[in-house]
């Protein structure tokens, strides 16, 4: 038989999802600060990353600046992203992305493929 839920009191949804629940991290707010490809500027301006976000126009790479959530996902996302994106702020989060990227490096260099 199914049970209401009781709503802890002074729990309000806004403020939980404001502090990043439902993110998987600390919910530590930070400024991401990237150069990304032109494919990936033109995702961003449909599907924003924050509503803050700002894409400005370089030589064929953009500067991309969003307030996010730091969190599992966010790491999830760059790394998925490939090329198409380099961390240059927070300098925390761009060596732990250089160090990932390192040690796929180091993965995929042993043994033969196949």
């Amino acid at each position: 038989m199914a049970e209401k839920a009781k709503r802890p009191a002074g729990f309000t949804l806004d403020d939980y999802l404001n502090r990043g629940g439902g993110q998987f991290g600390e919910g530590k707010i930070i400024t991401l600060k990237a150069e990304i490809s032109e494919t990936l500027a033109r995702l961003l301006e449909e599907t924003p990353l924050s509503a803050d976000q700002k894409i400005v126009s370089g030589k064929g790479r953009h500067r991309l600046s969003a307030t996010v959530f730091d969190s599992w996902q966010l790491r999830f996302w760059i790394l998925s992203q490939g090329a198409d994106v380099v961390v240059r702020q927070p300098a925390g989060l761009r060596k732990e992305i250089v160090g990932r990227i390192e040690e796929m490096r180091a993965a995929y260099g042993k043994g033969a493929a196949g």
